[in-house]
């Protein structure tokens, strides 16, 4: 169950714009007073006036004609009333732009930084929860989810304090009326009809959260299938994989416009089912106040009051619908938000104020991801600058898993991990990463030059620095014949060049950082047999006061 109190802690994130939030909620009220007060009493007012009982006239609009207009009562009147209503309408669509304005800049602003906030989060989040998340569901929490929150949060508060605000001017004005009418004593009759909407309004909400949570989870299915299937098209060529793909994908399209269709068609139930009910007292309230005798001015006036008040219901109505249908975006995002990081920086960490040697102890270190099921079992290994240490087993063996400890992706279950002397946990997280290099066996290239692609081992380095670190790879050479040299821009994770050629450009990466710690994970496997020769010397040249692990998989 979804309630008002979960959406609270979004409120921090408006703070840099709450003079704009205030405003919005300022025009806001003048729209509401101006919509549920102002008219109803301008037409009433008004009305009488233009049509010749210029003795209804309030006291104060008399004496404005009697002193502008001496020679032409009347005429004064008339010029005056007819100034009246398109100065109020003048009044209530400024404050219309206003709220509509401020609120919708602060709703974007709310927008952007909640996505700011979920992003640096899943930067912190271990290394398990992008392997327990798919991709498609991490980006729509970040792209697509604030966007809905945002609905609630800002939109919803609006309405929240703009809709009430034009229901109470709207009865005040029958209030007011009710000393001198029985235009009260109607309204209540007519708003007898209200709690019968309570009813239709709560079916439509439980309905409307479950088929969210379904389109949901089509929308995130959907994504991750498409990104995936955009990251394979050899395989999917190779294996005749088309169909399938297309099919899938339609698949989960078809679903997802089913039953997006059946929740706005549900949706919008909402509206006419207060409209419905809503009306029948409306038109007793009507019909009651004719037989009451009252005047033109006042019968108009009791249905632009009555018309306005109803309108914040119909809206209110419709905004417990929304809750239901953004309650399973904001479960995700709450979700994210809320996890806690497996892997912290401790408070007061050991300073690296000198270089660091590279010796790494494993202390009877056990990991598991599930308790009972062992990936490491009371391990205790210990690792010397210039002694290349290599990891060798099958798949599922324990390999990552303990490199993975020494980068700090996981923490140990048990025993401890400790450079130079001092547990890994004492170290602040970035200047532990800092002294470790790491070639993965399928390196990731970003969408910028080959020049930065390299130097983000060391952002400083100068352009000398980058191409020795690019001729000890052995990618010198192909790097000038690209189109641009060490200016070309790479496609999307490096695509446009060959997995030998990827291998390289991180491995000359790996070179530039200088870490004292070295982590290869089968980086030379898609090099042939001389570019393996020349890169192994590269790594035995530089490997005589570092410490080198390497990984091979049987």
């Amino acid at each position: 169950m979804i309630t008002l109190k979960k959406f609270l802690p979004y409120f921090r994130y408006l703070k840099p714009v709450r003079g704009h939030f205030i405003l919005g909620i300022l025009f806001g009220f003048l729209f509401s007073i101006s919509s549920g007060f102002g008219i109803p009493v301008m037409i009433e007012t008004v009305f009488p006036i233009l049509f010749g009982e210029s003795e209804q006239a309030p006291e104060w609009l008399q004496s404005i004609v009697e002193q502008f207009f001496s020679n032409n009562v009347q005429g004064g009147f008339l010029i005056i009333c007819s100034l009246l209503i398109p100065l109020m309408v003048i009044v209530r669509a400024v404050a219309s732009w206003g709220n509509g304005f401020f609120m919708n800049y602060t709703g974007f602003y709310l927008i952007k930084s909640l996505q700011k906030a979920l992003f640096d989060k899943i930067q912190t989040l271990p290394y398990s929860f992008f392997k327990e998340n798919k991709t498609g569901e991490i980006s729509a929490s970040i792209l697509a989810y604030p966007e809905q929150i945002k609905r609630i949060v800002v939109d919803m508060s609006n309405d929240i304090l703009k809709q009430p605000l034009t229901l109470v001017a709207a009865i005040s004005f029958l209030v007011y009326k009710s000393a001198s009418s029985n235009s009260f004593f109607i309204a209540v009759i007519g708003f007898l009809s209200v709690p019968i909407l309570v009813f239709p309004i709560r079916m439509i909400g439980s309905y409307l959260s479950k088929r969210s949570k379904k389109i949901v989870q089509n929308q995130e299915a959907l994504a991750s299938w498409t990104i995936e299937t955009i990251q394979s098209p050899i395989e999917i060529r190779s294996f005749n994989l088309e169909e399938r793909q297309k099919g899938r994908f339609h698949s989960f399209i078809d679903q997802i416009f089913t039953l997006t269709v059946k929740s706005i068609r549900t949706s919008l139930l909402i509206s006419p089912s207060i409209e419905f009910v809503s009306s029948l007292g409306f038109a007793f309230a009507l019909y009651l106040g004719v037989q009451k005798g009252m005047s033109q001015g006042e019968f108009l006036a009791l249905f632009i009051a009555l018309y306005m008040a109803y309108s914040p219901i119909k809206r209110l109505g419709q905004m417990h619908g929304l809750i239901k249908q953004i309650e399973a975006p904001l479960n995700r995002v709450e979700r994210i938000m809320n996890l806690e990081e497996s892997v912290k920086s401790p408070t007061n960490p050991v300073k690296i104020n000198k270089p660091i040697q590279g010796h790494i102890d494993f202390e009877e270190v056990s990991f598991f991801y599930e308790e009972g099921k062992p990936i490491l079992e009371s391990v205790s290994k210990s690792l010397k600058p210039g002694e290349p240490f290599i990891l060798t087993g099958e798949s599922g063996s324990g390999k990552s898993t303990f490199v993975n400890l020494i980068m700090r992706l996981y923490d140990p279950s048990a025993g401890i991990i400790k450079l130079d002397g001092v547990d890994l946990k004492d170290y602040d997280l970035h200047d532990l990463r800092q002294q470790i290099a790491y070639v993965p066996q399928m390196p990731l290239l970003f969408n910028c030059s080959v020049m930065e692609n390299i130097r983000i081992g060391k952002p400083n380095a100068s352009d000398e620095a980058v191409y020795q670190a690019a001729k000890d790879a052995n990618a010198y050479k192909f790097i000038n014949d690209l189109s641009n040299g060490f200016d070309t821009v790479l496609s999307e994770k490096g695509s446009s060049l060959s997995g030998g050629q990827r291998q390289r450009i991180a491995i000359a990466r790996a070179i530039l950082k200088d870490a004292p710690i070295m982590i290869f994970d089968e980086a030379t496997s898609a090099l042939d047999k001389d570019n393996k020769h020349i890169i192994n010397i590269a790594i035995g040249d530089i490997s005589s006061n570092k410490t080198i692990i390497s990984i091979t998989h049987m």
